[in-house]
């Protein structure tokens, strides 16, 4: 029983290599079943803004600092033109006179400490 269940195995492993390998010569094109539809594909009208790194959120009860590309900042600091208008757990929020930015913070740290 057991070598006819390996010899079957190999039977279908070479149908399987002759199929795939025959596709390939024929030209066919192979379809990723994983690509979403052309239908359900969009393009994002946003920019993603990638000149500021958020590394960290610290919120303690009397304060609250976010880390944006190595320097600390308090609600109402500036990083460039935009200034730092909200900090909250997960993600701050800048923004200057164009245009309002959310920097979220995912695979950082977030810091609460208790006093």
């Amino acid at each position: 029983m057991k070598m006819s269940l390996k010899w079957m195995q190999q039977l279908l492993l070479l149908f399987l290599a002759s199929f795939i390998s025959h596709a390939a010569v024929a030209g066919e094109k192979l379809v990723d079943p994983t690509k979403p539809p052309p239908f359900a594909r969009t393009k994002s009208s946003k920019k993603i803004v990638t000149n500021f790194k958020l590394t960290e959120i610290r919120i303690t009860k009397t304060d609250r600092q976010a880390v944006i590309n190595g320097k600390r900042l308090s609600k109402g600091n500036k990083i460039g033109s935009y200034g730092v208008r909200k900090i909250e757990v997960g993600y701050v929020i800048l923004a200057n006179e164009k245009r309002t930015l959310r920097l979220n913070l995912i695979g950082s740290r977030i810091i609460r400490k208790e006093k």
